[in-house]
Formats: structure tokens, C-alpha cells, sequence
């Protein structure tokens, strides 16, 4: 019996038998197998199973749909092929006995909230450690009464140089845990500023980022409070004065008496806030300041002294770091969710191009603009009356695997799949982005397309063949994302999309015809045979027409 394995992330293995006629795949309930995780999507994938074989069908997911480490729209099942869902692993098998009964559901990995739409749920399975953690910090003895010797004070002194040393080891030592354990960031900020207060003797904090545009822009991520009571109604905002001057002096600040220090120049909000001691540290990447930690002080005998201040700015280096990371980890994200929207459109290369181009470029690629692309349009021949023939599940599967490898071919040419119309394929060569040899790339792709459905139709049974005509058009044209609020299909429009249209059209069976731009492009590299003059639909003038024959 055909089955799929299914690996979960905590190691234990399931077996689903592939008895329906469609098994669903998904993070919905409704599924037959639910993959209960954020990174699948509600409905993400299908199975569909004819009288011999399997087909694995992507339903547009976010995170898409690999097999074998290949994204895929649609691909037949082999036995031991590996299926990738989101940060799933499953294996379809050809023939394996399983328990589990016909119409069982498999549910992976259940969370609490099944209605937030496409985002990973991260639950920190980190139990709370600082009471024990705080076994690591040395407590200093004073020595015995009566006796007040330089011998004393040498002691008194070792033994503070010893607390505030094992205080920076003790910091470092839990950053590090925690960095190592909690995937969200913000809960991994608020994390370090609990180390913060419990080895600092601070009644409030913020931790403040600056914007990435605007270092004007102050961000709070964090607000700390001493304990739940110190919460006050009013609004509490961080000392722009403080910020300010540790900001332009690009240094430390440090001060017992806040409404006093005349480098403050009186700022109303210390006197609002009642703040008698302070201090504010930088964050540092390279050479520039990404944020400061800010500690406040309002009771009249606790004030923040020296050690403080340098204790806060060996947590702050480290802090930065984390930063600088977690920046460089969401850049990763981001890029690779960029790569698994593109891929879906777009070849290996073009997307190679895409994400090592600027942000700015990044942004603007997919908007409207104008330029000169390579449009081809292959169409099937006879596929009406073989539709007529066929059930319409075969149908699905044997369109769905010539696109396929349709599909793979245009990409091995670096160009972009636009959409499917029908039976009919929209090719675009140099959008979204200009290359040479943009037109000979599509004759290429042409006559490999045309060579592979003869491999196909040979090894295909003789009820089932069919032909297809090709028309390949060169011109300016509006590429981007064109469409409504709702929805946005990347394509591109022009009189050269029209015209390549047109030339399909007119074709005959196995027939590659080609525009006069196009023939220009690739004159001498291809064997072309001019047939002449035609009129085409929508044109007021003949277009010149040639034949790629090899």
C-alpha cells in the first residue's frame, strides 16, 4: 500500500496511507494529514492518486512545496522521494504496511491558537533559571568586627573587585544561555533586561533603538520596571536629554543627582519624573550608535555609582552583538522568503540577480516599468478533442506534468514563467531584468520544448499525443506587478505581447515562428526560414514572419 512517512520535529514517525482518491495536506483541521505549524499553510498541498500513479500538487502555499530539494508546482511520485512542507520531511513510499486505518487523520504537532493566519508560533520551552543562576555570583563577607587593618581593607577591596568580576561573568554567562535558547527576539531582549535588574539596582529601564532611516527616530523595545507595584498610570518615556547628549558625545553617561547635573540642562522631564540617579549607555555597531540601554533611580539613597556604569557597559557590548545578529538572522529570513516567492516564476539565476542587488532595487524590481523583453507563447495542439477522451483527473495530471517540464526548461533559459492560459504557457526573456542574448535564450528554450514533447509522446500511449505551436515575439513592453489591491500577477503588456500571441496562433503543428525584432536579434545563430508579409489581428500593417527551423 503507497503510504507517506511522516518525520515530526521531536523525532517520533508516522505512516498515512494514500487510500483516498486526494489526500489534503495542511495546517487546517480540515486536512487529512494537519501539519499544525505556521510555516505550512492552511491548505498547502494535495496528493492525487490514478490508477498507477501519484501526484504531489502545490495549492499555492506561502512557504511552497520541494521534492527532492527541488521547489515544485506539481511533480509524479517516486518511491523514497522526499517531500519538504514547511519545516516537515516526509517520504512517499511505493508499498509499505501501515496501522493507521483508511480515513484517519494524522495531526502533527498541535498549537493553541489555529486562527493566526501564516505566522510561526514560537513557544519558549525555557524555565525560568535566575533564582539558581544567581548561585554563580560570589558573596563578599566582611571581616570580623574590630578588626579595621590596611590588611582589612585590602581584603574589602579584593573581595568587591571580585563580586563586580563575577557579576560581568554571571551577565555574560546567562546572555549567552538565553541567546542560545530563545528564538524571539523581542522575548530575548526582554530576557537580558531581567539580568539587568537583578544585578543592577534599578527602579526603571528602556532599551531604545534608533531608527534605520531617521537616527532621529528613538524606538522602545523594552520597558523595565523594579516590581509590578512601581507601574505608574501616566505615560512613561525615557529621558530625551539623557539620550541626546550620550547620543552626540557618543559616550557614557553617568549621574547621581539627574535634576541637579547641569550637562542636562534641566530637562523638565527629570523633574516631572522625579529621577535622582541615572545612567545610559550606548549601543555600538561598528562606528555608529544603534541604541542605548537608560536605568533610572528615583529613591534618594540609591544611586547608581561607577561599577554600575561600567557593569552596564560590558552587558551593552554584548547587547549589540546580539543586535547585530539577529539583524543578520532576519535579513536571512527575508531573503529567503523572498527566494520561495520568486521561485515559483522565476529561474535559479534571475533570482540570484534579484537578491544580490540593492534593497532599493530589491523594492523596485517587481514595479512597473518599461523595457525590451522576449515574449513566447506555446499552445497545445488537439488537446479539446484528447480532453474529450480523457477523465478530467487525467486530464489534471497530464497537463500538469507537461507544464511542468515545460516549465523546467524555461527556466534552464533564465527566463520567467508568466502564467498558464488553458492549455496555452506565457514565457517572458528579460523581465524582470534585461540580459544579453535575451532572444537567442528563448529560440533555445523553444527548441528544447519542442525536442522534449517528441520524448514525451514517444514514451506516452498512442491515445494520449499531441503537438504543440510556439510564437516568440521581441519589444518594449510594461513589466511588473499589474493588478488590483486584492491581487498583484507579475506580467508584462505591450503591442510585442500581442504580437508573439498572434504568431502562436498562425502557427502550424511543431512550428516555431519568430517576429522580425526577434530575427534581427539572433540572425545567423539559428537556421531561419523567412516565410513573409502576414497580416496579424489587431494590426493595421503586415508583420514579417519567420520559421526557426534548428
Amino acid at each position: 500500500m503507497p503510504n507517506i512517512h511522516i518525520l515530526n520535529s521531536d523525532g517520533s514517525s508516522y505512516n498515512y496511507p494514500l487510500i483516498k482518491v486526494e489526500t489534503n495536506i495542511g495546517r487546517g483541521k480540515n486536512n487529512d494529514i494537519v501539519l499544525a505549524d505556521g510555516t505550512v499553510s492552511r491548505n498547502h498541498a494535495k496528493i492525487i492518486r490514478s490508477e498507477k500513479d501519484y501526484l504531489i500538487i502545490d495549492l499555492g502555499s506561502y512557504n511552497g512545496t520541494s521534492v527532492n530539494g527541488t521547489p515544485v508546482q506539481n511533480a509524479m511520485l517516486k518511491d523514497k522521494d522526499q517531500i519538504k512542507i514547511g519545516y516537515y520531511k516526509l517520504t512517499f513510499f511505493q508499498g509499505i504496511e501501515t496501522s493507521l486505518a483508511a480515513n484517519e487523520p494524522v495531526i502533527l504537532i498541535p498549537v493553541d491558537d489555529e486562527e493566526k493566519d501564516d505566522q510561526r508560533i514560537v513557544k519558549s520551552s525555557v524555565q525560568s533559571e535566575q533564582q539558581d543562576s544567581k548561585n554563580f555570583l560570589l558573596k563578599g563577607h566582611s571581616p570580623a568586627s574590630g578588626k579595621s587593618t590596611e590588611d582589612d581593607s585590602a581584603i574589602k577591596k579584593g573581595i568587591t573587585d571580585l563580586e563586580r568580576s563575577n557579576k560581568v561573568l554571571f551577565v555574560l554567562y546567562e546572555i549567552s544561555k538565553q541567546l542560545n535558547s530563545i528564538s524571539d527576539f523581542s522575548e530575548l531582549l526582554e530576557k537580558i533586561m531581567d539580568l539587568i535588574f537583578i544585578i543592577i539596582d534599578a527602579d526603571y529601564g528602556f532599551l531604545i533603538l534608533t531608527g534605520k532611516q531617521d537616527k532621529e527616530e528613538l524606538i522602545p523595545v523594552v520597558v523595565k520596571y523594579k516590581n509590578e507595584s512601581m507601574k505608574r498610570n501616566e505615560k512613561l518615556t525615557a529621558s530625551r536629554s539623557i539620550i541626546n547628549r550620550v547620543i552626540q558625545d557618543k559616550v557614557s553617561l553617568l549621574t547621581s543627582n539627574a535634576m541637579q547635573d547641569s550637562r542636562l540642562e534641566h530637562a523638565q522631564s527629570l523633574f516631572l519624573q522625579q529621577i535622582r540617579s541615572a545612567m545610559c549607555v550606548p549601543l555600538w555597531k561598528k562606528n555608529n550608535i544603534i541604541g542605548v540601554i537608560q536605568l533610572w533611580s528615583i529613591r534618594i539613597d540609591n544611586h547608581f555609582n561607577q561599577d554600575d556604569l561600567q557593569l552596564l557597559q560590558s552587558i551593552s557590548s554584548q547587547m549589540a552583538m546580539i543586535i547585530e545578529q539577529a539583524s543578520l538572522n532576519d535579513q536571512i529570513r527575508e531573503e529567503e522568503n523572498l527566494r520561495r516567492r520568486l521561485e515559483r516564476f522565476h529561474s535559479p539565476q534571475v533570482i540570484d540577480m534579484i537578491i544580490r542587488s540593492s534593497q532599493e532595487a530589491k523594492d523596485d524590481i517587481m514595479e512597473p516599468r518599461d523595457l525590451t523583453a522576449t515574449i513566447l507563447f506555446a499552445d497545445i495542439i488537439g488537446f479539446t478533442p484528447l480532453s474529450e477522451k480523457m477523465p478530467p483527473r487525467e486530464i489534471n495530471m497530464l497537463l500538469n506534468y507537461f507544464f511542468s517540464r515545460m516549465t523546467d526548461i524555461i527556466f534552464e533559459y533564465e527566463g520567467t514563467l508568466d502564467k498558464y492560459i488553458g492549455d496555452e504557457i506565457m514565457a517572458v526573456f528579460g523581465a524582470p531584468l534585461e540580459k544579453d542574448g535575451d532572444a537567442e535564450r528563448a529560440i533555445l528554450a523553444a527548441l528544447k520544448m519542442r525536442t522534449e514533447l517528441k520524448k514525451l509522446m514517444k514514451a506516452g500511449p498512442p491515445d494520449r499525443q499531441f503537438n504543440i505551436r510556439i510564437g516568440i515575439n521581441t519589444g518594449r513592453v510594461v513589466a511588473g506587478n499589474i493588478g488590483s489591491p486584492k491581487r498583484m500577477d507579475y506580467t508584462v503588456i505591450g503591442d510585442a505581447v500581442n504580437v508573439a500571441s498572434r504568431l502562436e496562433s498562425m502557427g502550424e503543428p511543431d512550428k516555431i515562428l519568430i517576429g522580425e525584432a526577434t530575427y534581427k536579434a539572433v540572425k545567423g545563430k539559428f537556421k531561419i526560414n523567412k516565410v513573409g508579409a502576414k497580416r496579424v489581428k489587431g494590426k493595421t500593417s503586415d508583420v514579417m514572419v519567420y520559421e526557426v527551423l534548428g
